[in-house]
């Protein structure tokens, strides 16, 4: 029997392979979440209202059991045990496997500050947070998101399309810091503080006050802000607990080869907790990126199933969003390395600027305007020239307005 720890995109996407290549091979997802399959990105849309959790969802229990999958919701696997090739479940079970996958993703990171196990403190990683975060916001008038990444912005904008009022924390310069520059990140940030959230950065919380074992406001700058309500949403590490345990090499994650193996025979990861070279820059690197869980769990089906496949690990790191209403596309290394040339037009409300090292596009930024994106980030991942993206994306995205900075 195939077994899967976790049923996120990678987890999912291995498994629908496995049934497709090895047929006649059970395959077992293990889970601790309740709901099905669903896209992550779509929870701060869902506690805005704009969808219900259903139309989250990608693969349900009907579709499990049409592909012959079979799925433990709401189970947790508390130990793998390589020499046996066992894995042991919460509930008292033990499931012998024949090839086993590790497709735990990543967990949210709450920083050690004072109060942070008050009730009204809460991450949003799982549905079920979701959930409890639009219950706990009919009672709220006040908010503080502390991050200002992706998830961090979309939630704020969420509670505040609910009334509350809400008030950003981010300890760096700058909000999407990762993803956006100085420039970029100052045209979003206006438009959040139209959109009515206050945007606080260069800003850490010193910790969280509460009453009762109930939030009522977080440390910051010297001062109190008020909060019925706490999002902590600076970031994600990968699960790699049960790795740790059983004996099987990490880094920052579960240390695999080109065929998604880790260090133990007939034990693969993928996904989120996965760590792997990017032949793009020659180093480790925890993607972490719906993509890239994509190819690395079909690849490890493929080897599971007994088919050689070589994930080709080249990496783009792409984030394509739209907040409060300003679209924005960050491709590859966007803040380049010295002796890049960096190129920008900034006009208005639209923003681009590219990156270039040794006559190749190594990053491009685009806010405002994002027509083309899908295209440059094809080309990017294959390294192409200057010239050939020219002549592919132009009239839509001309180089001739840049100006070197």
């Amino acid at each position: 029997m195939h077994i899967i720890i976790g049923q996120g995109i990678a987890g999912a996407t291995a498994a629908n392979t496995l049934r497709k290549l090895d047929p006649e091979n059970p395959v077992t997802i293990i889970t601790d979440e309740v709901d099905y399959l669903y896209s992550r990105v779509d929870l701060p849309d869902i506690i805005a209202g704009k969808h219900e959790p259903a139309e989250a969802g990608l693969q349900n229990a009907e579709d499990l059991a049409a592909a012959g999958i079979n799925c433990l919701m709401g189970e947790r696997v508390t130990a793998v045990a390589p020499a046996q090739k066992t894995v042991d479940i919460a509930s008292g079970g033990r499931l012998k496997y024949d090839k086993l996958l590790i497709a735990t993703g990543s967990l949210p990171v709450i920083p050690a500050l004072s109060n942070s196990d008050s009730r009204g403190v809460y991450s949003l990683w799982t549905m079920r947070q979701a959930q409890a975060i639009i219950t706990a916001a009919r009672a709220a008038r006040n908010a503080v998101v502390v991050g200002a990444g992706l998830i961090g912005l979309k939630t704020a904008l969420a509670l505040r399309a609910r009334g509350l009022h809400v008030t950003v924390v981010e300890k760096l310069p700058r909000v999407m810091p990762r993803q956006l520059d100085d420039a970029a990140s100052e045209m979003l940030a206006d438009r959040l503080r139209t959109s009515g959230v206050e945007i606080r950065v260069n800003t850490g919380v010193d910790g969280i006050t509460a009453a009762n074992g109930m939030v009522h406001g977080v440390e910051v700058g010297g001062g109190v802000t008020p909060a019925d309500m706490v999002i902590m949403a600076i970031g994600v590490k990968p699960n790699i607990g049960l790795a740790v345990a059983a004996g099987i090499s990490t880094g920052h994650g579960i240390t695999v080869d080109e065929f998604q193996q880790t260090s133990v025979p007939d034990i693969y990861a993928a996904g989120d907790a996965a760590e792997t070279i990017d032949n793009m820059t020659g180093k480790l690197t925890v993607p972490a990126i719906w993509p890239v869980a994509v190819e690395q769990g079909r690849t490890a089906a493929y080897n599971m199933a007994g088919q050689k496949k070589a994930y080709n690990g080249r990496i783009v790191a792409m984030n394509a969003v739209e907040i409060a209403g300003m679209p924005l596309v960050s491709l590859g290394d966007i803040e380049g390395q010295p002796g890049d040339d960096i190129l920008v037009a900034h006009r208005h409300d639209a923003y681009r600027k590219v990156v270039m090292r040794d006559k190749t596009v190594r990053g491009v930024l685009c806010v405002g305007e994002i027509r083309q994106a899908g295209v440059l980030g094809a080309l990017i991942s294959r390294q192409a020239d200057i010239e050939e993206i020219e002549r592919l994306v132009s009239p839509f995205f001309n180089f001739a307005d840049l100006i070197a900075v």
